[in-house]
């Protein structure tokens, strides 16, 4: 079963498609704005996997100018759902209207879609110590704390957390291990550095005066 696709265990009854087809099909579309309500409609009220490594693929990539502003306060919705256990996937009415240009979705797509068919190729279970619900609440937690980090005004401090929201998203969806352990480890890394940017800030400020 490809939990990754149907956005499943994480909730029953999700529709069977592949994130990378959901892009595809929205881009074919002819609407002039793209919204999160659409990719949520598309995707599946239960989709919480497909959802955080979308929200969090512009901020590595940087092919969407401010992307953090635009998918980090989403990413910190959908991570706190997945941390209280909800069995969907709910954003409110201000965050479903916010929609960006379909020419910068074309971009987004061009750029994710080949990276996200690969890893759909890749992940599969293995290794998988947890039952489910201790594993939503792992990867929500730190989900939400790297999606803390990537909606916080820090320069250069954006792709590490993404990645590792990305990482775990996978780990729990494929019930993959080895995703899981690599996203904990970029999590600690991204963690180390923010700790370490606020800390030469501070010693900075106190230097000054």
């Amino acid at each position: 079963m490809n939990t990754l696709s149907s956005g499943l265990p994480l909730g029953k009854g999700a529709p069977a498609k592949k994130l990378s087809d959901v892009l595809r099909e929205l881009d074919q579309g002819t609407r002039k704005r793209i919204s999160l309500g659409d990719l949520i409609t598309a995707l599946g009220d239960r989709s919480f996997v497909p959802l955080m490594i979308l929200f969090a693929l512009p901020n590595v990539f940087f092919f969407v100018p401010g992307s953090s502003v635009i998918t980090g306060l989403p990413l910190i919705f959908i991570a706190s759902q997945l941390v209280l256990g909800r069995p969907a996937v709910w954003l409110p009415k201000v965050l479903n209207e916010r929609s960006i240009e379909h020419d910068a979705f074309t971009r987004v797509v061009t750029h994710a879609v080949p990276w996200i068919e690969w890893v759909e190729r890749m992940a599969r279970p293995r290794y998988w110590p947890f039952s489910r619900v201790v594993a939503e609440r792992i990867v929500g937690l730190t989900s939400l704390v790297m999606a803390i980090f990537m909606f916080l005004p820090i320069p250069f401090a954006n792709s590490l957390p993404a990645v590792s929201v990305i990482t775990l998203a996978l780990g729990l969806g494929e019930h993959d291990g080895l995703w899981l352990a690599g996203g904990v480890v970029a999590s600690l890394a991204s963690t180390a550095i923010v700790v370490a940017i606020f800390a030469a800030g501070t010693f900075a400020i106190f230097s000054f005066f």
